[in-house]
């Protein structure tokens, strides 16, 4: 059940380009919607992450990977949500991310309205 999610400020760090405008242009019309290519772009912004509500984190990043951001992130920013995506999935990886805390993870290529449908279903969890 697609649910649209609206008026949430999420936060993209994906180093696809592609990928990460597709997720902007899918998001903006209805969300506050910043797109990094990096951890390190991001912690550069770091100071404008109060109320995000969400934050979409590729694993495989240049630098620091998806996990370590998140690590740093959730301690600075502990109310908002947290979606890891990759496309390489493996029970190591989907233990470790349930185990630090992600809010989920989602398996790279997927349909945006499924991640969408995740994030609402987290928000409403609220």
């Amino acid at each position: 059940m697609l649910r649209q999610i609206k008026e949430q400020d999420i936060v993209i760090v994906e180093d696809d380009v592609f990928i990460g405008e597709s997720l902007n242009e899918f998001f903006r019309p209805r969300n506050k919607v910043r797109v990094f290519e990096s951890a390190e772009e991001a912690l550069a912004e770091e100071a404008s992450f109060d109320g995000v509500d969400v934050f979409i984190i590729d694993y495989k990043l240049p630098g620091k990977n998806g996990v370590e951001l998140f690590q740093y992130l959730r301690v600075k920013f502990p109310t908002a949500k947290y979606i890891l995506i990759t496309g390489e999935m493996n029970y190591e990886l989907a233990e470790r991310t349930r185990r630090i805390g992600f809010d989920a993870l989602i398996l790279k290529p997927f349909d945006y309205t499924i991640l969408e449908d995740n994030i609402s279903g987290l928000i409403a969890a609220v």
